[in-house]
């Protein structure tokens, strides 16, 4: 029908349905890529500066990894009562050069703090194991059969750090 008095109405014109289906199709894609962009810039933050709380130590530390040329064996041992502890101080201490070959749950009363012990006698790399959690207390006992060189039960005065966890 027309709208003005004498003249005739113009066809509407139809936008084909496959025009359609590409713009969305494009727009989606677009959300998605926004989406992984947004996801990935979130990731790129640092772990927090080690304090007195029991915080893990910054990853450019130099003294909060292990030594390099050295191979240190860790046994990491869940002591605080919470659930996943031993898993994240195992992923943390990997990503600081350490070479965890154990990690499971100790039975028991939870521990308030945290205990670092050198089975072999390294002081130096206890230290550095310390630094790189944040909290510990080092105590020495010789061990020749353990396969490990420290080993550490991770108390509740532990935090792990605020990156996002990983599968």
């Amino acid at each position: 029908m027309s709208t003005t008095p004498g003249w005739p109405s113009l066809p509407a014109q139809k936008v084909p349905r496959r025009k359609r289906r590409g713009w969305l199709i494009v727009a989606l894609l677009m959300v998605v890529l926004l989406g992984a962009s947004a996801a990935w810039w979130g990731t790129r933050n640092p772990p927090a500066i080690a304090s007195a709380s029991g915080t893990m130590a910054a990853v450019d530390d130099s003294l909060a990894r292990a030594p390099s040329g050295s191979r240190v064996r860790v046994r990491v041992l869940n002591a605080s009562g919470t659930r996943g502890f031993a898993r994240r101080a195992t992923s943390e201490l990997r990503d600081r050069g350490f070479d965890v070959v154990e990690y499971d749950t100790e039975r028991g009363t939870p521990r308030s703090g945290t205990l670092i012990v050198s089975h072999t006698g390294h002081r130096d790399w206890a230290e550095r194991l310390q630094r790189a959690v944040g909290t510990g207390t080092i105590e020495a006992r010789a061990d020749t059969l353990r396969y490990v060189d420290l080993t550490i039960f991770v108390g509740r005065d532990w935090k792990p750090s605020a990156e996002a966890l990983r599968p």
